[in-house]
């Protein structure tokens, strides 16, 4: 069976360049850094002497960025994907470099998770996701799928580099090569792929614009609230789990090398999550497709609750929920796109993750709070279960127009 549908074929000869420039785009900026980031918790807790829980606070930082996000969503629609890229980029590499080489102090920390959060908009699925969703029509699902593999590629390559620095130079020298990695390789080779400018228009393959249903605004329909309160509770868990996961695996009773190698197996289901969601999207229900990928992780939270099993039991649930966190970014990016077209995809997309980024806060600040009353993730993880089982459910019902129409 062929990966790229006869109808999307012609859309891949001139935007593969945008796959390729959105998928360095996502795997070099802001993250990358929130990925990685558990791998220094206990170097910092060590470097200010705070708790788990005071950094799961400064971390859950991040989410105060949500609140920019449909301001950021209206510039990229207004402005275009480069510039607003270009200036998120480098201020994210300018927070890291600040960090490695001025940071004293755990408010330096939160001022620099907060600064990640706020910058690093554009860097992320709300940026990178709007070309390629404006190129491609047929081909949307797939082509996001291999846009979202640049995050997953580095977050597992990453790990095991970051670590080795970390032990040659400290969290000070990890923090100088995600600098490096932000504004030396990703700011220049992203602007050199991704040429279109504000006024990109979905591909030309796409058949022409028709009248869906025009809507007072998007906030009166209710797929907004589907997709947006799905992705909220996909967040809460999602978040928590990757600002807690090197110590989560730990307790699992692993050491610390298979911890770090947990990262990497998470990125590897990511990478499995993003490509065939992505490939299923272009062929079976969306919402029914969307349904199964936020179903499989919360086996992988029960896992984690329910047995000790160490190694044996541990990787694997850090996959499986990889494949809900691999497969997020295409989901919902689809669903938005395909509901209610690309005028105002930015803005729209905008203010879903504003709502996602408070399930974020929420994820990391309870993480670390039940770990620090409890001595344990166990409840978190029910919880996690749980969340994304809400989430599966929304996304089943959500409505959407058919694939040979396209809203204005």
């Amino acid at each position: 069976m062929e990966i790229i549908p006869p109808a999307a074929k012609p859309e891949w000869e001139h935007g593969w360049r945008i796959v390729l420039g959105s998928a360095i785009c996502g795997g070099t900026g802001a993250g990358l850094v929130f990925f990685v980031s558990s791998l220094f918790v206990p170097a910092l807790e060590a470097e200010f002497g705070v708790s788990r829980g005071d950094m799961s606070a400064a971390q859950a930082l991040v989410a105060v960025g949500g609140f920019f996000a449909p301001l950021v969503g209206q510039l990229l629609d207004r402005l275009g994907f480069r510039r607003v890229f270009g200036w998120s980029a480098a201020l994210v590499s300018l927070a890291s470099l600040s960090f490695a080489l001025l940071a004293s102090s755990y408010l330096a920390f939160a001022l620099v998770a907060l600064a990640y959060g706020i910058f690093g908009l554009a860097t992320g699925p709300l940026g990178y996701t709007r070309p390629v969703n404006a190129h491609f029509h047929y081909g949307r699902g797939f082509a996001l799928g291999v846009a979202a593999l640049g995050l997953a590629v580095t977050t597992v390559v990453m790990p095991p580099l970051l670590s080795l620095v970390q032990a040659a130079y400290g969290w000070r020298g990890a923090y100088l090569l995600l600098a490096t990695i932000t504004g030396l390789i990703g700011l220049p080779l992203v602007l050199l792929l991704v040429k279109q400018g504000p006024d990109i228009q979905a591909s030309s393959h796409a058949p022409p614009p028709v009248s869906i249903k025009p809507y007072r605004s998007f906030m009166a329909e209710a797929d907004f609230w589907k997709i947006a309160l799905a992705y909220f509770f996909m967040a809460i868990p999602g978040a928590g789990f990757i600002a807690a996961l090197a110590p989560m695996i730990a307790q699992e009773g692993v050491s610390a090398t298979l911890a770090a190698s947990a990262i990497s197996l998470f990125a590897a289901g990511q990478v499995l999550g993003r490509l065939v969601s992505g490939w299923w999207l272009d062929r079976g229900v969306p919402q029914r497709v969307a349904f199964i990928f936020t179903l499989v992780p919360a086996s992988g939270f029960l896992l984690l609750a329910l047995f000790q099993g160490g190694a044996s039991l541990a990787l694997p649930a850090a996959f499986l929920i990889g494949i809900q966190q691999g497969s997020e970014t295409d989901l919902i990016a689809y669903h938005v796109a395909r509901r209610f077209g690309m005028g105002r995809y930015a803005t729209i997309y905008g203010w879903i993750m504003a709502l996602a980024w408070v399930g974020n806060a929420i994820g990391v600040l309870s993480f670390g709070q039940i770990y620090d009353r409890f001595g344990t993730y166990g409840p978190a993880q029910f919880a996690g279960a749980a969340s994304f089982v809400l989430a599966a459910l929304l996304m089943l019902v959500v409505t959407l127009p058919p694939l040979d129409s396209q809203e204005a």
